[in-house]
């Protein structure tokens, strides 16, 4: 079909309006950067120093992922796995929510993690920190701990878990329980691992069917008490005398850990519990990152655990 002069002009025109909204709304769907800011008054996140596309960086840097949702996450350098920060924006780059996932001990029975997420999006309407720990598989990222010398002055304590691992079907059990300040039970978590690595919790469930398993946010007295957890951790008494606040159960012991989480867990102090009776203390700190620091206005606001 033959187009006259008008008929190709506007069909050229519109060709080449097509091109230029594609080419604009048009965005890589993963960009690295440099640095990021966040307005702790608005919590208008900006990211600069746009990096090479699918660039390896050496050094930390932030990857935005741009999808259905927004992510931002504070990577360590290439082929690390370490993640200091994940955040979630909406379209116009007003913070939602942010992860952190840091590790708290390591064995043979795989990976335990300190999980915290912070909500700051309006709908949330200042919803509490979540912070619990829980065994999760090793490979994902998350942010290692780095040993510290004795903290005398570690600030406010946050939270305490206590974790306890026995020798159980499949391999192992990896049982935590998450305190508040008050000694209030928060969060209890029951998970299991295999080679080194957790497994699925369907499978922990087939095998203990009569117990509650996986992330479990409210106080189950039958699974608790299987484990030898208190329903109240004494905080104030052990905070005088160290001692293992578990009790003995008919499952084999391997270890016992209390774990005093403070400042919203950039410092820790680790007690291990062994079998024969001994016990041993470390203290542990994280990265405070920019963003953390910036955001500190905002977070003191907001109860830190459930």
């Amino acid at each position: 079909m033959q187009l006259d002069k008008n008929s190709r002009l506007m069909l050229y025109f519109l060709v080449v309006s097509v091109l230029v909204v594609t080419s604009v709304r048009c965005q890589h769907l993963l960009d690295n950067f440099l640095t990021m800011t966040i307005d702790p008054d608005t919590l208008t996140v900006k990211l600069d120093g746009l990096l090479p596309f699918l660039s390896s960086p050496s050094h930390d840097f932030y990857q935005r992922s741009s999808g259905n949702t927004i992510s931002i996450a504070h990577l360590g350098p290439d082929g690390s796995h370490i993640s200091y920060n994940a955040f979630v924006v909406d379209p116009d780059g007003t913070l939602i929510t942010r992860n952190k996932t840091q590790v708290l001990m390591q064995g043979l029975y795989g990976t335990v993690f300190a999980a915290s997420t912070y909500y700051y999006g309006k709908q949330y309407n200042h919803q509490s920190t979540d912070f619990h720990a829980e065994l999760y598989f090793n490979e994902g990222s998350h942010e290692p701990a780095q040993q510290a010398e004795i903290i005398n002055e570690p600030g406010a304590l946050s939270a305490v878990s206590v974790v306890r691992v026995f020798r159980a079907p499949p391999e192992f059990l990896v049982v935590c329980a998450t305190y508040d300040t008050t000694g209030r039970l928060l969060v209890l978590s029951v998970n299991g691992s295999k080679n080194g690595d957790w497994v699925h919790s369907n499978e922990i469930q087939s095998l203990y069917p009569d117990l509650d398993v996986g992330t479990i946010y409210v106080d189950k007295r039958k699974t608790r008490e299987y484990f030898g957890l208190p329903e109240t951790f004494p905080i104030d008494d052990y905070l005088q005398k160290t001692q293992n606040e578990a009790q003995k159960v008919a499952l084999a012991s391997y270890s016992d850990t209390i774990n005093l989480h403070y400042q919203r867990n950039r410092y820790m102090r680790q007690d291990v519990f062994r079998v024969d009776g001994s016990h041993a203390t470390e203290f542990f700190k994280y990265t405070i990152t920019p963003e953390d620091r910036q955001l500190e206005p905002v977070d003191d606001q907001i109860k830190f655990g459930r």
